[in-house]
């Protein structure tokens, strides 16, 4: 019964890591990535100077960011909360699969309604920038995505031997 229990547990953990990985802000799923790049990116002068905003699109970027950032945290802590649920009832003996089902959906609407506000978001950034610039900040996120992958492919694995 402990062996069990620890093989379930593995499971969830494994899991939780690839969900939670997907949740992170901004990302779109494995493989994947969203349409702008993280963070306050209309903060950066060059980015500023490259997409040519205006100190009132930085105002109205900033604006949308954090009326939009407390609904974030808050959505992605539901998510955590549903999650923990579901770990506990999938260890939990007799296991209830009808309430586990329940709990499944609960999490899954948890996570729709996390990814809705980040697409509602996206919405309002396209809406800001129109779509040339829009389009500009995708190509950006792009080559920053593909830079970050080759500096990945190019460090070596510590746990490898010199040669």
């Amino acid at each position: 019964m402990l062996k069990y229990n620890k093989i379930v547990m593995v499971f969830m953990g494994l899991i939780f890591i690839s969900t939670a990985a997907a949740a992170q802000p901004g990302s779109a799923g494995p493989g994947k990535h969203a349409a702008v790049p993280l963070g306050k990116w209309w903060q950066n002068p060059a980015t500023v100077k490259d997409l040519n905003l205006t100190q009132t699109e930085i105002d109205t970027l900033d604006s949308e960011f954090n009326n939009r950032a407390r609904k974030f945290m808050e959505l992605k802590h539901a998510i955590e909360l549903e999650r923990f649920d579901m770990e506990r009832m999938m260890v939990k003996e007799p296991l209830d699969e009808p309430a586990l089902m329940t709990q499944f959906n609960r999490l899954e609407s948890a996570r729709a309604s996390l990814s809705k506000e980040r697409f509602l978001y996206l919405v309002q950034v396209r809406k800001i920038l129109g779509s040339e610039r829009f389009q500009d900040i995708k190509s950006f996120r792009e080559r920053m995505h593909k830079k970050q992958k080759g500096a990945m492919k190019g460090r070596r694995n510590p746990a490898q031997p010199s040669s």
